[in-house]
């Protein structure tokens, strides 16, 4: 039983995500959909993520605890840890007892992690999402004391529900062109191995790409291709999804989710530092449904790129369109939303 108090007339529910886009975004097209219903939604970050910045523009009240990873850290770092922890947990509570949250949501990052335990502690209802097709190190802890656990990709977990990634954009109709839209994104932050390569692009195809604002004014004045659009960021993805034959891009989980619902037919380049490589397991689940192609950074060369393109046809960007579709699951937000009103 949740030892808070629960004398609420609506659910209170803490969303617990932070870190990085791929934690948050999902996490913010959960709390829109939250808006719909009577909630009163609050955030749980770290101090030092890019939630300090997006949340607050979305009207989402947000609390931060000190932050520590565990992963790859010096012997010093990994002494000083259990303090940090410590830290972070009596920061939780005091949350915990002042918001009195009737259910939380983890969809992953070290608050989330932090901030399931103290759950556990309070016996508050426990709830994960899982973005990646390789689940990560705090969802794989909190699997273990979760009241439910939602998933992105069939797989990842054993008897998990695969809801998808939540998305925030709507799909709009796909247009159609005379010669190859290729659209190439990297990231918010841009990717400089695609860059490199799709800057000596000399093929008669269209090319719009987003290059991160480091790399903005290297790559417009490195293209080869006369007519390209040269982006730092894309704000309306759906637009630019639309206006694509195929993207090149990385194979992050949110990106994978995007084309599957934007029914885009994708080159995938997996990023090979991964943890635990989950961009490339993220990749093959477009790859192995023929609605992606799937080439690893170590074999990308300007002529397997060009020699790619230059042989997809119509009917092959028609059908790996449909294959992409397939896989969509366009329902994500409202499905997790639903557990958490009800379940």
């Amino acid at each position: 039983m949740n030892i808070l108090n629960k004398n609420t007339m609506s659910k209170k529910i803490l969303i617990m995500a932070g870190g990085t886009g791929g934690h948050i975004f999902p996490a913010l097209a959960v709390a829109n959909e939250l808006k719909n219903h009577s909630t009163e939604i609050q955030w749980l970050g770290s101090n030092s993520g890019m939630e300090n910045e997006i949340v607050p523009k979305h009207n989402i009240k947000l609390h931060t605890v000190s932050s520590v990873g565990l992963r790859g850290k010096s012997v010093a770092s990994l002494i000083k840890a259990p303090f940090l922890l410590s830290y972070g947990a009596l920061q939780v509570m005091g949350i915990f007892l002042k918001f009195k949250p009737d259910v939380v949501l983890g969809m992953g990052g070290f608050a989330s992690g932090i901030g399931g335990l103290v759950a556990w502690i309070f016996r508050v209802p426990l709830v994960i999402h899982e973005q990646n097709s390789i689940p990560g190190t705090t969802n794989k802890l909190l699997r273990k004391i979760t009241s439910k656990t939602f998933q992105a990709f069939d797989g990842t977990f054993e008897n998990a529900t695969t809801s998808g990634n939540p998305i925030a954009f709507i799909p709009v109709k796909k247009q159609n062109n005379n010669k190859l839209n290729v659209l190439i994104i990297g990231g918010s932050l841009g990717s400089k191995p695609i860059n490199d390569i799709a800057t000596q692009l000399n093929i008669d195809i269209n090319i719009w790409h987003q290059t991160g604002k480091l790399h903005f004014d290297t790559v417009q004045a490195q293209h080869k291709n006369d007519t390209v659009k040269v982006t730092a960021f894309i704000k309306d993805m759906a637009s630019a999804y639309a206006w694509a034959d195929i993207v090149l891009c990385r194979a992050g989980a949110m990106t994978i989710s995007e084309l599957m619902l934007s029914a885009t037919p994708s080159i995938l380049i997996p990023l090979p530092h991964a943890i635990d490589n989950h961009q490339f397991y993220n990749a093959k689940i477009l790859a192995d449904s023929s609605a992606g192609i799937l080439i690893e950074q170590k074999d990308l060369t300007i002529e397997l790129l060009e020699k790619t393109l230059l042989n997809i046809n119509k009917n092959q960007i028609k059908q790996m369109s449909t294959n992409a579709l397939k896989l969509a699951k366009p329902d994500a937000a409202k499905q997790i939303v639903d557990y958490l009103l009800v379940g």
